[in-house]
């Protein structure tokens, strides 16, 4: 960690991010253990692709329902191809409009959501800080001689937790420093972290200790770039390719190796291992990219966010102008005797929600979760991993979740970290969507089917297409959907479908049957107009 003294996300960064052709990689990255899918990247289920058509009488519809959710579940698991045999599967569906209960399968057991997980931290989070919220990153000084530009004491950056903190932001927080007349910092540069504890693994990220990739990224108080660095290997025609590390953080982060041969014929073939050191990273690049593939860019977490922060902020003062004459970075709380100069106010939480759930960004969703036990805390001191659970807790507990019927460690989902039921994930849904302040923040934060998000290449040519908002998890053997569909705003449905033990290499034929049932709700919805 720092020293003691006396963290690409294009929707909220200030600037454009460019896109980079996606060459096919061959080997990348040095993960020793099986990898979990690190965020629900876009998932495809391909579903029937069958137009359904449902009784128009309302008993019959209820009842064409309910077997052709339940024909689905059996095709899969005692079907020609029971594929699913040895998975669990719960199911629930429930009616908002009518407040009845349409259809389930075992919804009573507790299962791991995967990122399902979110939608708890999500109401949790809407539900105690409010979509308004913002968190704000500030640089305070010591004596400060205007005359001279010259700061007798320290420069302190200060975190209050934002997950989504851009480089971008320290720049222009570095420039507004400048703006301020300081040119010469005498002392050292000093974060603050005290908002949150020193523990920045979330619950359950140790079972995967050496993997390196920003899925498992730490979690601090003050971080960048969501505590990773982008590795950028660019073909360069007739020479070896560029590396390039985003963002810059001085010698915190370094390529101790660059051997990537630009090549004409043959495929791209690139390894990127990320190796941690006491007081720095190091990046081996190896390998060889094809010049008509452009560039290829992965993302590697760091140890040290604070310090990683820091690091990008040094550099963007030093940019600025400005001077700091020791630079070993201390770590203390900010005086009561500072002077503040620059502040950076975060989008509101409900913008930053669409970032987490849309996308499914574990350190998002790390970050809200401490900044709740943070907010929450009725004694002095910094937020810890248990603060933050114990507001999830108290938060549902107010919509018919009693603590210890579930258990949800973590604010994302990745690894062992949840059991709860489908009757458990539905009854959320229900009470969200009955509370405006949580309901309209939560639909519009969750992916939209066959339009964005990870569920983008879902229901392009079914009638699901733009009528299903719901939240995906995905881990080795977990498939999870829940969320909402509806054909119009006054008739729609919650439902919760969750898959464990899903048998190796079978998570598609988990996804084709969720579709499955996703499109009998939609036909179900139909006729009823």
């Amino acid at each position: 960690m720092i020293a003691g003294c006396g963290l690409l996300l294009a929707s909220i960064d200030a600037r454009p991010v460019r896109s980079q052709p996606a060459p096919a990689v061959a080997a990348v990255g040095s993960a020793a253990e099986p990898e979990p899918e690190p965020a629900d990247t876009e998932e495809i289920g391909t579903g029937s692709g069958t137009a359904l058509t449902a009784p128009a009488d309302p008993k019959a519809r209820t009842v064409w329902l309910s077997e052709h959710l339940q024909a689905a579940i059996t095709a899969k698991t005692t079907g020609a191809k029971p594929l699913l045999a040895k998975a669990k599967i719960g199911v629930a569906v429930y009616d908002l409009a009518t407040n009845a209960e349409l259809f389930t399968h075992d919804p009573d057991k507790g299962l791991n959501l995967a990122s399902n997980t979110k939608l708890l931290t999500s109401v949790a989070a809407l539900a105690t800080l409010g979509g308004g919220f913002r968190w704000r990153t500030t640089a305070y000084v010591d004596d400060l001689d205007e005359k001279t530009g010259k700061v007798a004491g320290d420069i302190y950056l200060r975190g209050r937790g934002d997950p989504v903190l851009s480089k971008y932001d320290l720049q222009q927080l570095a420039a507004d420093v400048a703006a301020r007349g300081v040119r010469t910092v005498e002392g050292q540069l000093v974060v603050d972290t005290s908002y949150f504890d020193n523990a920045v693994e979330p619950p359950h990220f140790g079972e995967q200790p050496k993997e390196r990739a920003a899925f498992r990224a730490p979690i601090a108080a003050l971080g960048v770039a969501r505590s990773a660095v982008t590795v950028t290997v660019t073909g360069e025609p007739g020479g070896p390719a560029r590396v390039t590390l985003d963002p810059d953080s001085g010698d915190y982060v370094r390529v101790a190796k660059a051997e990537v041969k630009t090549i004409t014929e043959g495929r791209t073939r690139i390894r990127i291992d990320a190796k941690a050191k006491p007081d720095h990273l190091e990046i081996d690049v190896t390998g060889a990219i094809k010049v008509a593939n452009g560039s290829y860019d992965t993302r590697k977490r760091v140890d040290d966010p604070a310090k990683f922060a820091a690091k990008v902020f040094e550099q963007a003062l030093a940019d600025q102008g400005v001077h700091i004459a020791k630079k070993l970075i201390g770590s203390a709380t900010v005086p009561p005797t500072a002077k503040l100069l620059a502040a950076h106010d975060s989008a509101a939480l409900s913008t930053v929600m669409r970032a987490m759930n849309k996308e499914s960004d574990n350190y998002i969703a790390e970050s809200i979760l401490k900044t709740l036990g943070a907010e929450t805390r009725t004694t002095p001191g910094p937020a810890t991993w248990a603060d933050g659970t114990a507001a999830v807790a108290a938060a549902l507990a107010k919509i018919g979740l009693p603590p210890g019927s579930y258990r949800a460690d973590n604010g994302s989902g990745l690894f062992d970290a949840s059991a709860v039921s489908p009757h458990q994930l539905v009854t959320l849904l229900r009470a969200a969507r009955k509370d405006y302040r949580i309901g309209p923040d939560l639909v519009a934060s969750l992916p939209t089917g066959g339009v964005d998000g990870t569920l983008a290449k879902r229901w392009r040519d079914h009638a699901a297409r733009g009528r299903v908002r719901a939240k995906t998890g995905t881990l080795n053997a977990v498939v999870s959907l829940a969320g909402f569909a509806g054909v119009d705003e006054a008739h729609p449905l919650a439902f919760a479908i969750v898959l464990n033990d899903v048998p190796q290499g079978q998570r598609g034929a988990a996804r084709a049957m969720a579709d499955e049932m996703v499109d009998a709700m939609i036909a179900y919805l139909e006729a009823s107009h």
